[in-house]
């Protein structure tokens, strides 16, 4: 049997849309949340690691397997691990063999170019085409480092492959390769993150890389639609690994889900992103409430696309009103962050469920004068024994007044109107960032425009 939630779980969903070794990190967490029997994880983990070149893993893995078919009493197991692992060894010498051929051609280049400080930014071009010209640079030479990137990707060694292509992407001339080398380094730099102690260094170059591929994909006007449509979807997948490292880029991944065409891409090819774009809205809410309306018209627009419990949270709450809907689906979302890779993270579940509970106590409040304290702690999921001391909380960060009457054990709301001036500022806080937002993809418009005029 499965483990309860697993219904919420995207991992199939999303896989197409990413590179295999990210695939891998995400049913390591599906083995480590115990989602699945373990001969379904070693058989979707075989499966993974199949196509890379990563062979003391597939060793290791396979031996898991064998391991496991003993216990299931599975006949052949042994004959046919022997045969996997001949074909493994057999695969890694010529991997080593290709390894140490290539890596003394390439390695002392990128260090000539990284003590000569010309991958830094702004750097002129006739100083790296004097580079090339002195170390004898040609287009085979360059081929050979593009290869050996891939080379060092695929066998595990992010860090190698990172500064490989980040130097090929400087001295390659090819525009085809050159953006190929950049979602490669993208790649590997989203690999090398690794869990809460991510260094934040790292994290602001994976996102300056994702922009940067956002706009790149954007000026590939000579490619089919539809195929533009696809990188622009692999790139808001992709993107996950790094907005999702924390809450305070939470607010940044809800501006760039909202970009019009990358929500345009979520809207066709992927609507099971609007899960992220809900989290990351009531996890930043003091920050991105300017964009609840535009949020909501997409999610009721989309409902019949794609709901899952956190949606239906925020159509209950905002558009149906229906509190006792959005408690149910409440509960439920703690079932979505315990089996969601991108969701499973301490800080980003306790401000989603601290933040939903103040706007479901601020909504309810402004439509209720006097409140059984009973039925409201049952809305808001609160624990019977902390339940004064959260309805305190609650109300000191409240935009209302409101007192706690313990002989009726109800909660007492002050009427307050606000000011004409305050309804001004609320209904205009939200214009600038949307005017920015307009001449924003009027300027990368003209832009496009006179990069096709230009070549």
């Amino acid at each position: 049997m499965a483990a309860d939630g697993t219904e919420y779980d995207l991992t199939q969903i999303i896989a197409p849309y990413l590179d295999r070794h990210m695939v891998l990190r995400l049913v390591e967490f599906l083995e480590e949340q115990k989602l699945y029997p373990m001969e379904e994880i070693l058989a979707a983990k075989l499966d993974v690691i199949g196509k890379t070149k990563m062979a003391d893993l597939k060793l290791k893995e396979h031996r898991l397997a064998l391991e496991t078919a003993k216990k299931n009493n599975v006949e052949g197991a042994e004959k046919k691990f022997e045969e996997a692992e001949k074909l493994i060894k057999s695969e890694k010498s010529k991997i080593v063999s290709e390894y140490k051929k290539t890596s003394p051609l390439t390695k002392p280049l990128v260090d000539k170019f990284v003590k000569s400080g010309l991958e830094q930014p702004g750097t002129e071009p006739e100083k790296i085409a004097q580079f090339k010209k002195d170390h004898m640079i040609d287009e085979d030479s360059l081929k050979t480092l593009y290869e050996f990137s891939r080379l060092t990707f695929d066998m595990g060694f992010y860090g190698d492959s990172l500064d490989l292509l980040s130097v090929y992407r400087i001295i390659s001339e090819d525009d085809e390769t050159t953006y190929l080398a950049q979602w490669g380094k993208l790649a590997a730099g989203i690999l090398l993150m690794e869990g809460d102690g991510n260094n934040a260094e790292h994290v602001a170059e994976v996102i300056e890389d994702i922009n940067q591929l956002r706009d790149m994909i954007s000026r590939r006007n000579h490619i089919p639609q539809l195929k533009q449509l696809m990188q622009r979807s692999w790139l808001i997948n992709w993107s996950l690994f790094a907005y999702t490292v924390s809450t305070s880029l939470s607010a940044d991944l809800v501006k760039f889900l909202l970009q019009e065409r990358i929500i345009n891409a979520i809207q066709i090819q992927c609507p099971y992103i609007l899960r992220y774009l809900v989290a990351a809205l009531m996890i930043s809410y003091d920050q991105s409430k300017v964009h609840l309306k535009q949020a909501m018209d997409i999610l009721d627009m989309e409902r019949d696309h794609y709901r899952d419990p956190l949606t239906e949270f925020m159509r209950a709450l905002l558009i149906e009103y229906d509190f006792e809907n959005a408690h149910l689906q409440l509960v439920e979302c703690e079932k979505v962050f315990s089996v969601d890779f991108f969701l499973n993270k301490k800080d980003l579940r306790e401000a989603f469920f601290t933040n939903s509970r103040h706007l479901m106590f601020e909504l309810y409040c402004r439509i209720h004068k006097r409140i059984d304290i009973s039925l409201l702690a049952q809305r808001l999921h609160l624990d019977e024994k902390d339940t004064d001391k959260a309805l305190v909380d609650l109300i000191r960060s409240a935009p209302f007044e409101g007192k706690i009457d313990s002989k009726k054990n109800q909660l007492v709301i002050s009427t307050q109107y606000p000011s004409i001036y305050q309804k001004v500022i609320d209904k205009t806080k939200g214009l600038a960032h949307r005017t920015q937002q307009i001449a924003d993809a009027i300027n990368k418009r003209m832009q496009s425009k006179m990069h096709v005029m230009d070549s």
